[in-house]
């Protein structure tokens, strides 16, 4: 499920992943990525992924080890918000998102392969139950942080299916049929 069907790693592009985590606070993520450097590296590289953006929100821990990576084989960049963010999110290859549900259906509404990561510190986690069952029904993989880089090492992307493209127009008659109208 490559975006707009090319491979990653294609030369005529770059293989982007995209790391988010919205606008929670979900240190857990960035801080055991970074701590993880070099595997998580590792593991994009074998992805054909060639450059790396995260968004890590407002936090004090800024990535430490991940820029000391950056070459010229692949590129590392980070920020905390910016308004550019569909715009990035529109040209990955791979988005490792929490697993909140805009950030699902805007990433998957975009065709682009995702890790869901489940943010356990919420109240009421919906974000688990939402993530279990979209990976259920093979249209993201989930994951925790402390498994997120083995779900990324297993993960086929190819094997995922395409999330259907809204209908509002069905969702209108659903909704006249619910209040009445």
């Amino acid at each position: 499920m490559g975006k707009r069907g090319k491979p990653f790693g294609s030369p005529d592009r770059m293989a982007v992943c995209l790391v988010t985590v919205g606008s929670t606070k979900f240190e857990a993520l960035t801080t055991h990525l970074d701590d993880n450097a070099v595997q998580f590296v590792k593991e994009l590289k074998a992805k054909g992924i060639n450059k790396l953006i995260m968004q890590i929100g407002k936090t004090k821990k800024l990535p430490q080890k991940l820029p000391k990576l950056a070459d010229e084989k692949f590129q590392f960049e980070c920020f905390e918000y910016t308004k550019k963010f569909k715009e990035i999110l529109s040209t990955a290859s791979l988005v490792i998102s929490h697993a909140g549900a805009g950030s699902i259906s805007e990433t998957l509404g975009y065709r682009i392969p995702l890790i869901a990561v489940v943010n356990e510190t919420l109240m009421d986690n919906h974000q688990e139950e939402l993530a279990a069952a979209m990976s259920k029904d093979g249209y993201l993989y989930d994951a925790k942080v402390e498994n997120v880089l083995e779900t990324l090492r297993k993960a086929d992307f190819k094997r995922l299916r395409e999330y259907p493209k809204p209908k509002p127009k069905d969702f209108a008659v659903f909704l006249d049929e619910q209040v009445g109208f």
